[in-house]
């Protein structure tokens, strides 16, 4: 029998739980979303491995500033 809509659910939160993985729901100006799409495909990564990358370097660069 299929799952509902629920039972998926449930069990997309706890593999990304197990996986540690959060999930954070953002709005952005119209234009910065056009420069992620844009990033996103010259870079041929997905939106959260770019927001990834982008966070990790942001957070080096104050450390070494800091």
């Amino acid at each position: 029998m299929p799952l509902s809509a629920a039972e998926r659910q449930k069990r997309y939160r706890e593999r990304m739980d197990a996986e540690g993985v959060k999930r954070y729901q953002i709005n952005l100006p119209e234009s910065v979303a056009e420069k992620v799409r844009e990033m996103t495909y010259a870079l041929n990564c997905t939106k959260g491995e770019l927001f990834t990358r982008l966070i990790e370097e942001e957070y080096q660069r104050i450390a070494r500033n800091g």
